[in-house]
């Protein structure tokens, strides 16, 4: 109640002063926008100064002289010319813009022509003025407004004031008669006159600050319910409403925890309490405003500040909504298109639905770049119906990003076409032990930019799928576990020791080795023909890929036990044997 009585004491002074002020206001207006008007002539006084001359030349048109002198009116046979006549006086009539003759921001007609040696804006401008005079006497007969001729000049006078001039040309502007013209204007200036007189009488005063209370007792009313209501609100929902007690969940994820959401319902609460009390403010003001003759402009102008923009926003709303529509139907269609296409990627992988020549790995792949290509169209469709897509800052920004994403994902693009050849050409599948450039690993990820490898070490390698498909690929696996994958071991042996015990050994250890197939039996090839020893090479087939290392460490070890128990050593080191010359003996 304090903030409805601040607001009263607040608002009365204002409306007090504002019909004081009125006449000055008024004034200032009806000079500022007299100034304007006078500039403009000023302007396009050459125009204005043809144009009259149009216009006498089409009086004159309007009758013609005889033979011996005497000026006789056109017959009614000459209507065709005379509809031209007045079509010519419509034509120059839209070429221009009469002074306006104002009383207190209204505007009771307009002046065109130009009288004697005064101009249109200067007749309007003092007319103005006396009719002002008019509204200020302290008492105001209508019936002494009349029409009175001079020498053949018309005139509307006030007790023996002249008010302002009527002239033929005025007439013709207007397409009547001067005497029409005339009781037009007088009928004008009284209703204007006595109707500003009576809404600015004393009666009228205080009936308009007893509405002015009332709605700051209504406005005052309405904060005080308001404030009330919410403050039950937020009571109710915090302290004593079951309803989200326990915080917001997302299946059995806290979102939002209780503590928080009370602060953001609060929070909302006082933001929603303040928006509807700005509502009623501005809601109110203009009402009254339009309550005083003074201020009637102002809460004109309130209501284009504040309404217009909303009247602009929610027709723009309402001119968007079949677009919306549109976009709505074509999402939801693509959005069923690519559950259908999931149901059958999931089946393909189920091997549920088989297509022949169609491997299921290719089912998770093939249906990404089909789900990207439907989302390319679905943006390539729904991009003219956004609203402001045809404005040239929104092109401007979508040409920007283009760019931008196309040079900055160059390396991504060539990383996402290699993983979609890579995903076609199967030249490896996860688990399987490969080899690209120096690393060797399991594949336990491939994706549409990269493949990630786990070593014997235990370590992550992320490998690019460009340089994946630009080198080669070694697959210890595809074909290891079909055929067998040869694990090699090579050794030294002199001369001295025959090569058919040397490959026995090899072959032994070989069989003793766990993990080498028995069905193939390993083979030895002889590689090199050294100084004073031979290479050898054992080859032992596996069906274990995925334990080559620990295989072959194994057949390593067995290698070593076998030339030991035969007591032939391995060197890989050549040496030059040194022996005594027997010549120097003697």
């Amino acid at each position: 109640m304090k903030k409805t009585l601040y607001l009263c004491l607040l608002l009365l002074p204002f409306c007090l002063s504002a019909q004081e002020k009125s006449s000055d206001s008024t004034l200032h207006l009806i000079n500022k926008q007299l100034k304007e008007l006078k500039a403009l002539r000023t302007k396009d006084s050459l125009k204005i100064d043809v144009l009259t001359h149009e216009l006498k030349e089409l009086l004159t048109r309007t009758s013609y002289t005889d033979s011996n002198g005497k000026s006789t009116e056109k017959e009614n046979k000459d209507s065709l010319r005379i509809k031209q006549q007045l079509e010519e006086i419509n034509r120059i009539k839209a070429r221009t813009e009469g002074a306006p003759v104002v009383l207190q921001f209204d505007t009771l007609f307009r002046i065109y022509a130009n009288l004697g040696p005064y101009t249109a804006l200067e007749r309007a401008q003092t007319s103005s003025n006396k009719i002002k005079n008019l509204y200020e006497k302290a008492f105001y007969h209508k019936d002494s407004l009349k029409i009175k001729h001079f020498y053949n000049n018309t005139t509307i006078s006030y007790e023996n004031e002249i008010i302002m001039g009527v002239s033929e040309l005025d007439a013709l502007w207007d397409g009547s008669t001067v005497e029409e013209l005339a009781l037009s204007n007088i009928e004008k200036i009284n209703n204007s006159v006595l109707n500003l007189r009576k809404e600015n009488s004393l009666q009228n005063k205080i009936y308009r600050l007893i509405e002015l209370v009332l709605i700051i007792f209504a406005v005052g009313i309405l904060i005080y319910f308001l404030n009330f209501l919410f403050k039950k609100m937020d009571s109710f929902i915090l302290h004593h409403s079951s309803f989200l007690k326990k915080g917001l969940k997302v299946k059995n994820y806290e979102l939002i925890k209780k503590n928080q959401l009370n602060s953001l319902i609060s929070k909302f609460l006082i933001l929603l309490k303040y928006i509807f009390f700005i509502i009623i403010f501005i809601s109110s003001i203009p009402i009254a405003l339009k309550l005083f003759p003074a201020t009637q402009v102002w809460a004109e102008e309130m209501q284009k500040i504040f309404l217009e923009p909303l009247k602009s926003l929610s027709d723009s709303i309402i001119d968007y909504l079949p677009n919306l529509v549109k976009i709505i139907f074509i999402i939801i269609a693509i959005r069923f298109i690519l559950r259908l296409l999931r149901y059958f990627t999931l089946e393909i992988e189920r091997e549920n639905l088989t297509l022949n020549g169609f491997h299921k790995e290719w089912a998770k792949p093939t249906y990404l770049i089909i789900r990207f290509l439907f989302i390319c169209l679905t943006l390539i469709i729904v991009f003219p119906y956004l609203p402001g897509f045809d404005t040239v800052a929104f092109q401007g920004v979508s040409v920007f990003l283009g760019i931008l994403i196309s040079i900055g994902s160059s390396s991504a693009i060539a990383n996402a076409v290699a993983g979609i050849v890579i995903t076609y050409m199967r030249p490896f599948q996860t688990n399987d032990w490969i080899k690209t450039g120096n690393v060797i690993g399991v594949v336990i990820e491939k994706n549409s930019l990269v493949t990630r490898l786990k070593t014997i070490n235990n370590e992550d390698v992320t490998v690019p799928n460009s340089a994946i498909l630009s080198g080669p690929t070694i697959n210890f696996s595809s074909i290891g576990k079909t055929d067998g994958l040869a694990l090699t071991a090579q050794v030294k042996i002199r001369y001295e020791f025959d090569e058919r015990i040397v490959t026995n050994l090899l072959i032994s250890a070989a069989l003793k080795t766990v993990g080498v197939s028995k069905r193939l039996s390993p083979y030895v090839f002889q590689l090199e023909l050294n100084e004073i020893n031979a290479t050898y090479e054992i080859n032992a087939l596996t069906f274990e890929p995925q334990n080559m290392y620990f295989i072959k460490s194994d057949l390593i070890k067995n290698i070593k036990k076998e030339f030991k128990h035969a007591e032939i050593p391995l060197s890989s080191i050549q040496y030059v044997e040194i022996k005594e010359n027997p010549l120097l003996k003697k």
